[in-house]
């Protein structure tokens, strides 16, 4: 989580640690709740030099979804 809107999101809300708790795997979504709101990472790819597959993209947001609902 060192560049391009990862790093961002880092600056901004902070909560590595517990990103890294949650043991997150491509296709995956990860949450973290800050104040009074929930921010969800689309896990699409392993490393930040890879791009996203539509497979990947496609995994993340069905299970956005699932957690959505």
């Amino acid at each position: 989580m060192s560049r391009g809107i990862a790093s961002e999101f880092q600056r901004l809300f902070g909560q590595v640690d517990e990103l890294k708790r949650q043991d997150g795997r491509v296709g995956q979504v990860l949450e973290l709740r800050s104040d009074q709101r929930r921010l969800y990472y689309l896990i699409s790819k392993k490393k930040s030099y890879q791009k996203p597959t539509y497979r990947t993209v496609w995994e993340a947001l069905l299970n956005l979804r699932e957690n959505l609902s």
